[in-house]
């Protein structure tokens, strides 16, 4: 089994070399690694060369000027010459077991069609208590991308996967059309790997999480505030409306209709929101968190109503295979 890693990239040095060193350790060798350059950075072309100098996996370079994680994700994939692609961020380091564990449970479960693992935080600065008392106990937290619900294998036909730890066989990428669009420009646009998974669903294929395959994802302090928490969730607020949508938009009454529901019926908590802002006890954040979510929902449906392009591109299916000629200029 030959295994490509694709890791987009986005003005982001320093956290790149330490991804690029940490897949030296691997026990597995036959794989390769396409880092995918989302900004067409000569510069950072440059640091993966340097790299390759004394590497003992070198890195592919390949850039990707139009600005989209999307695009990133599957200009990797066109570049990829492996069977099984395993898809990472560039503020990640790795297990040195990692590939070697999604290759045995690729093998070992052929009926296997994409898998995810474990993403464990490494914080750059100790957070503060208040987040660490709202995360709690829980093995799942999407604000950060951290994820370990299991402690032994699971295949399920309703599985899900995070985009910074999962891994994919290639055809079945390309068969279902690969990733919905997610932050392309300065645009939260849909659903990203969570649209992924539900068409891997509709195919009725089998989701595997692989506790051993683990990941390290690198946490800056900026990250550990309710506001940047509020910004996740508001990006969760407009994914909720395209997935919604996507299979097929109504008119604009409908839209309308609908966008006056959600604000009416939450208008109240967005004022008591605005009351709580800078509160960190865990009603204060799940009212502004909440408010976030829902704010984002009408904002998007209103761009719906009065924004044909945007309207074409929510029913786009297919980003990933033929031409994908839109670029960022071309967003609504």
């Amino acid at each position: 089994m030959h295994i490509s890693v694709i890791t987009p990239t986005y003005k982001r040095p320093a956290p790149l070399l330490l991804h690029l060193r940490s897949w030296q350790e691997q026990t597995w060798s036959n794989f390769e690694i396409v880092i995918v350059d989302n900004a067409a950075d000569p510069e950072i072309e440059r640091i993966v060369t340097d790299f390759n100098r004394t590497a003992r996996i070198p890195a592919r370079y390949v850039p990707e000027p139009r600005v989209g994680v999307v695009y990133a994700r599957h200009t990797g994939a066109h570049a990829a010459k492996g069977d099984l692609l395993i898809f990472t961020d560039d503020d990640e380091t790795v297990h040195p077991r990692l590939i070697e564990r999604y290759a045995k449970a690729f093998v070992g479960h052929p009926e296997m069609a994409a898998a995810g693992g474990s993403v464990q935080p490494v914080w750059e600065s100790p957070p503060p208590a208040w987040l660490t008392e709202y995360i709690g106990d829980a093995r799942m937290f999407p604000p950060l991308g951290l994820v370990d619900v299991y402690d032994e294998f699971r295949l399920d036909p309703k599985g899900f996967l995070f985009s910074g730890n999962m891994a994919i066989k290639r055809d079945v990428l390309f068969t279902v059309g690969g990733f919905n669009p997610e932050l392309v420009g300065d645009l939260y646009f849909g659903d990203g790997e969570v649209g992924l998974y539900r068409k891997l669903w509709q195919h009725n294929m089998l989701i595997g999480y692989v506790p051993g395959a683990v990941i390290y994802h690198h946490i800056p302090s900026h990250r550990l505030t309710v506001d940047y928490l509020c910004r996740r969730m508001a990006n969760e607020g407009a994914a909720d409306i395209y997935t919604q949508y996507h299979p097929g938009i109504p008119d604009r009454r409908r839209l309308f209709k609908h966008a006056a529901t959600v604000a009416l019926r939450h208008c109240r908590h967005w004022v008591h929101a605005r009351l709580l802002r800078g509160r960190t006890d865990r009603r204060s954040i799940d009212i502004q968190t909440g408010a976030a979510r829902t704010q984002a929902q009408v904002k998007y449906l209103v761009r719906l109503i009065f924004d044909t392009k945007l309207r074409a591109l929510v029913k786009k299916k297919d980003w990933l295979n033929g031409l994908m000629c839109l670029s960022v200029s071309q967003l609504p």
